[in-house]
C-alpha cells in the first residue's frame, strides 16, 4: 500500500515537495481552488509527486441546496472547475461534500438536480466523484443509492468526531475509493487533523476495518502543522521536515498493519 499526505497548512508547497520526496512519500492531494494551482501542479510533476485526487471546495457548499439561484450556480461552477482541473491534469478522482456544518440542509429537488448535473459533468469528463462522510448519513446515502458510479471517501477523523456509532465502511467499504486519515480527541464535533497516534482514535480498529475491504489505494493522511488543540499548537516545536518525518512514519505504520492483517485473514 502506497502512502501519501495532504498538509493543508503550515508548510509551503515547495518545502512539502522537498521533504515528501526526501522521505519516500510520493502521493498527495490538494484543494481544487488552491492559489497558483497550475504552478503547484507543475511543482508536483517535476518532483515525481502524484496528485491522486483533488478536493472540491466546501466553503458555501450548502448553497448547492439554496433557493438562491445565483449563489447555487456559483457553487456549482466552482465544483465543475474542480472537475475541469482533474481532467486537465489527468487526476482520476475529485472529493466532494454534500453539506457542511449543522443542521443538514433539507434535501430538495433543486439541490438534487444540481448534484445530478455535477455528477453527469464529471462522468462526461472521465472523472470519478468520491463523496466524503461528514456529520450526516442521510444526504450521503441518498446520493450513493442514486448513483452507482459514485465512490466513497472515508474520513476516519470525521467518523470518530462527528458520527459516533456509524461505521461507514460497513456501509460503503465495497465502494471505497479514497482515504482521509487523521487523528482527533474524539470529543463532540472534534476535527483536529492530527498525525495518527497523536490523538484518541483507536487505530487498531481503523486498520482492522481497512483490512476487511478490498481497497488497494493510498494510505492518505489529511493533516495540518498549525492545528490548534485546546488553544495550543501541538507541532509548534517541530521543524517542517520533522513534522513530515513523523507523519510519514505514522502512515507507513498504518499501511504495514493493514497489509499484515490482510495476510492473516
Amino acid at each position: 500500500m502506497e502512502t501519501g499526505m495532504c498538509i493543508f497548512n503550515g508548510i509551503d508547497f515547495a518545502d512539502q515537495v522537498k521533504y515528501l520526496k526526501k522521505h519516500g512519500v510520493s502521493r498527495t492531494f490538494v484543494m481544487s481552488d488552491t492559489p497558483d494551482f497550475d504552478k503547484v501542479m507543475e511543482l508536483f510533476s517535476e518532483n515525481g509527486i502524484i496528485c491522486e485526487t483533488l478536493h472540491a471546495p466546501f466553503d458555501k457548499i450548502n448553497d448547492m441546496w439554496s433557493t438562491n439561484e445565483t449563489s447555487a450556480q456559483s457553487m456549482l461552477d466552482r465544483l465543475k472547475d474542480g472537475v475541469d482541473k482533474c481532467a486537465k491534469y489527468k487526476i482520476p478522482t475529485i472529493i466532494v461534500h454534500v453539506s457542511s456544518g449543522q443542521p443538514m440542509p433539507e434535501i430538495n429537488a433543486q439541490g438534487v438536480a444540481r448534484y445530478d448535473e455535477l455528477f453527469e459533468y464529471a462522468r462526461s469528463a472521465g472523472v470519478t466523484v468520491a463523496l466524503e462522510n461528514l456529520r450526516y448519513l442521510e444526504n450521503l446515502s441518498f446520493f450513493m443509492d442514486r448513483h452507482a458510479d459514485l465512490v466513497f471517501c472515508w474520513d476516519c477523523g470525521h467518523e470518530y468526531g462527528f458520527t459516533k456509532g456509524i461505521r461507514f465502511l460497513n456501509l460503503y467499504g465495497d465502494r471505497l475509493g479514497a482515504l482521509h486519515i487523521h487523528d482527533n480527541r474524539c470529543g463532540v464535533n472534534t476535527d483536529d487533523h492530527l498525525i495518527p497516534f497523536d490523538g484518541m482514535i483507536d487505530f487498531d480498529k481503523i486498520t482492522d476495518a481497512l483490512a476487511e475491504v478490498s481497497y488497494t489505494g493510498t494510505m492518505m493522511l489529511e493533516i495540518g502543522k498549525l492545528v490548534s488543540v485546546e488553544h495550543s499548537l501541538p507541532y509548534a516545536s517541530l521543524s517542517d521536515e520533522e513534522f513530515i518525518i513523523r507523519a510519514a512514519s505514522a502512515a507507513k505504520k498504518l499501511a504495514d498493519e493493514v497489509e499484515s492483517k490482510r495476510q492473516a485473514i
